[in-house]
């Protein structure tokens, strides 16, 4: 059974602290990147028809969705071979539907009924597809990299919900409503 959900405000500003300082975060990512040694594993493997760098970003990412866990409190298990085998399965059974990777993706996935933490795929979704990056340092991915990169974070935070048990004391939501990036309170 799926944990009761990380409010979005709190994801995304977690989220931009990961991202505007790595360099604080680095110990941990590598830290939860190794402790998930499986599902890291399996990202890789997966990630075989991803282009070059993007397997990279694809790793980073996943460490980054750990850490926001991490960062909740709580305890953080090691996936099992089980636990990624399911996720991947459950995810495969609906991915097909949501296809093509096209502005219209991010729009069908919110109405999939998601099993783990919709505000954490918000925050995927958000970064990998609507967010504007000419202003950044980053050259964004095409649409068809920026979906399968999506699809392996999907299974990575369904299997890291699996294994995360949150803090007595963290508030945490009963019911998901999709809020966009504006009115989260960045």
């Amino acid at each position: 059974m799926p944990n009761a959900y990380l409010p979005r405000p709190l994801v995304h500003e977690w989220s931009d602290e990961i991202g505007n300082h790595t360099e604080l975060h680095q110990a941990s990512l590598s830290r939860l990147l190794k402790s998930q040694r499986r599902l890291i594993r399996w990202v890789i493997e997966n990630a075989e028809h991803l282009d070059g760098p993007t397997v990279g970003v694809t790793q980073y990412l996943v460490g980054v969705l750990a850490r926001i866990f991490d960062l909740a409190g709580g305890r953080l298990k090691s996936a099992t071979w089980e636990q990624v085998r399911d996720a991947e399965r459950r995810i495969g059974a609906v991915a097909g539907d949501l296809l093509p990777f096209d502005d219209g993706f991010a729009e069908r996935v919110r109405k999939v009924e998601w099993r783990a933490q919709p505000h954490l795929l918000d925050e995927a979704l958000y970064s990998l597809f609507e967010r504007d990056t000419e202003s950044e340092d980053e050259e964004p991915l095409d649409d068809t990299q920026s979906g399968k990169v999506f699809l392996l974070m999907w299974v990575a935070t369904e299997v890291l919900d699996q294994n995360w048990k949150p803090p007595k004391d963290l508030e945490l939501l009963d019911s998901y409503t999709f809020t966009p990036i504006a009115s989260s309170g960045a």
